[in-house]
């Protein structure tokens, strides 16, 4: 038993002290809360502490930890029963078109359980928002009964005093339509949503890095959904059981799905101009089979806008237009680490969005030869040229002429030159070779 006790850390019956105070100030302001070194000296003056500063500040630093943890879990067990939902937007960049488009996706989170999904769209607006929406609840097989929500503009109008929210009249036909109860967060109340900004950025770290190659929005949204299947099967953090035995309490607790789905749309109407365009949400539509001058009918999906004459006759669909925050891969800057660390480049993350033309370029050589056309790609790079004149340049070139570097230069600068002759080559050049 001595041993015992001469074993026992220094901390050890001052703990239970420490931990009071640690508890009583997370009721506080946060700026009227105790440093670890007033701690110290407060054991020091009033118990007869005789251990050092370094134990106290290892001590604090460690329970303030596991009391937030332990605070966290609390809320999530009294606050969020089974089948209760918390949606927020996120932002990413995925690979499309040989550029890092910036994308949004909404996060569709499961406090009890852990799970979640999330829908990548190419806005925030409402026809994204409520397409994201009805998406999740078709993959789930229901509504949950209550969804926290930020005061996103997709939904709310105005924000009162208190609860009072002035909601948008297609997100209160929405309510109806799925009988879900909204919930919206209070100012600086982050712990009433806390649970889906932590699975917005756990998405964004686990499902989205490194950068997707996206063609298509289903596609990617196909790909995240089996990406959600599979994170389930871990273990809960706390629970003891995985998310997946959770999940099916949180699913026994949905509503269950309306018999027709919801429409999510918007409708406006618009002038045809002497042009036989209409203008939409800062983008411009031909409607060539609409008349000059004529009023039509506009209804705008989260990905489509089809366009319908007076008499409700459908003229014409387009795909809708995005805005979207776009910028070209830095191939420059990628080959400059290619350069310097050939055996590693083709671990790099960005390696394989290059254009196929040029990976194959790349790869059907030695290892010297390898070196050499990162090289050579990289000095183009330089001088100019884009990847998707040289991905070009290297297809019309062929196999027989892929070593022949002075023929590729040439050819390449034909192709991004074309209304442009060709300087006439100089005589000392001419002597040379």
């Amino acid at each position: 038993m001595q041993q015992a006790k001469r074993r026992q850390p220094v901390m050890g019956p001052f703990a239970e002290i420490v931990d009071t105070w640690l508890m009583e100030d997370m009721l506080k302001p946060r700026k009227e809360r105790r440093t670890a070194a007033a701690i110290y000296r407060q054991l020091r003056q009033e118990y007869g502490f005789k251990g050092s500063e370094r134990t106290v500040r290892a001590y604090v630093s460690r329970r303030k930890k596991e009391l937030r943890v332990e605070a966290q879990q609390k809320y999530l067990r009294l606050e969020h029963p089974p089948g209760q939902a918390q949606v927020d937007f996120g932002t990413t960049h995925v690979v499309w078109d040989t550029e890092l488009r910036q994308i949004k996706y909404l996060m569709f989170s499961f406090p009890y359980s852990n799970a979640g999904f999330c829908v990548p769209v190419p806005s925030e607006n409402t026809e994204c928002f409520l397409h994201a929406m009805i998406q999740v609840f078709e993959w789930i097989g229901g509504v949950p009964a209550e969804i926290w929500f930020d005061n996103l503009s997709a939904a709310v109008v105005s924000v009162g005093k208190g609860e009072q929210r002035e909601l948008t009249e297609t997100f209160r036909r929405f309510m109806l339509h799925y009988r879900f109860e909204a919930k919206f967060c209070n100012g600086g109340k982050g712990n009433e949503k806390g649970h889906v900004e932590n699975k917005v950025g756990y998405t964004r770290r686990n499902w989205l890095v490194p950068y997707p190659l996206a063609s298509s929005y289903e596609e990617l949204t196909e790909e995240l959904y089996q990406r959600a299947l599979e994170d389930i099967q871990r273990p809960h953090y706390a629970k003891g059981v995985t998310i997946a035995e959770l999940w099916e309490e949180d699913k026994k607790a949905l509503l269950p799905l309306p018999t027709t789905p919801f429409e999510p749309v918007q409708f406006e109407t618009a002038r045809v101009n002497k042009y036989g365009q209409v203008h939409c949400h800062g983008e411009i539509y031909t409607v060539p089979s609409a008349q000059v001058g004529e009023t039509v009918l506009l209804k705008l999906w989260w990905d489509r806008v089809e366009v319908f004459s007076r008499t409700q006759e459908r003229l014409t669909t387009f795909p809708r237009h995005y805005t979207l925050k776009t910028k070209p891969i830095d191939w420059k800057g990628y080959f400059k680490i290619f350069v310097r660390k050939p055996r590693g480049a083709r671990h790099a993350t960005m390696y394989r969005f290059l254009p196929e033309q040029v990976r194959q370029h790349l790869e059907s050589c030695a290892p010297k030869v390898y070196r050499e056309r990162l090289k050579f790609i990289y000095d183009l790079l330089e001088e100019g040229f884009t990847i998707e004149a040289i991905a070009q340049t290297l297809e019309e070139a062929g196999t027989q002429r892929a070593g022949d570097n002075g023929f590729i230069r040439h050819k390449l600068y034909r192709i991004t030159y074309a209304d442009t002759p060709p300087k006439a080559l100089d005589e000392a050049y001419k002597h040379c070779h």
